[in-house]
């Protein structure tokens, strides 16, 4: 690794505790878009990257709006996806991948963000999804006596 690891998030992210997730979301998508207009990715751009990477953990702090978004995805698991992409973002950073490989991540990161908060201020969808066990409780065992063995030659 030819890079230090970034400082921890508290320390670089531009957001506060009372910021709601649209708020932070904003800021997330502000250092994204600055990153990007930059022609490469020099060391301005990798602050801008490293703080959206901090807010990326700041994000799930308070609990967010709705449970599920509308279109049936649970919020809490679409904010750790954008951390895992934001964290691999810094990772290829670090490796000093091609920059045309980092970018295309960046453009999901901000495209995957620029989705997600028009969602957000949708009511939420429906209730949680019934477990599995719940489900299979209302059908029968299998009726087809159909027997599995090793065979006659135990195969």
């Amino acid at each position: 690794m030819s890079m230090p690891p970034p400082p921890p998030a508290a320390m670089i992210a531009p957001v506060r505790e009372s910021m709601t997730l649209d708020e932070k979301l904003a800021r997330l998508e502000a250092e994204l878009d600055a990153a990007l207009r930059m022609e490469h990715l020099d060391d301005a751009a990798r602050v801008r990257l490293f703080r959206a990477e901090a807010i990326t953990d700041r994000l799930l702090e308070e609990r967010p709006p709705v449970a599920w978004l509308a279109r049936g995805y649970e919020v809490e698991a679409n904010l750790r996806q954008l951390q895992s992409l934001a964290d691999r973002i810094v990772a290829e950073l670090r490796r000093e991948e091609p920059e045309a490989m980092i970018r295309e991540d960046i453009l999901r990161l901000r495209r995957e963000v620029g989705q997600l908060r028009p969602a957000l201020a949708m009511p939420g969808g429906g209730a949680l999804p019934v477990p599995l066990d719940s489900l299979l409780a209302g059908v029968p065992p299998d009726s087809t006596g159909v027997t599995v063995t090793e065979g006659a030659r135990g195969e």
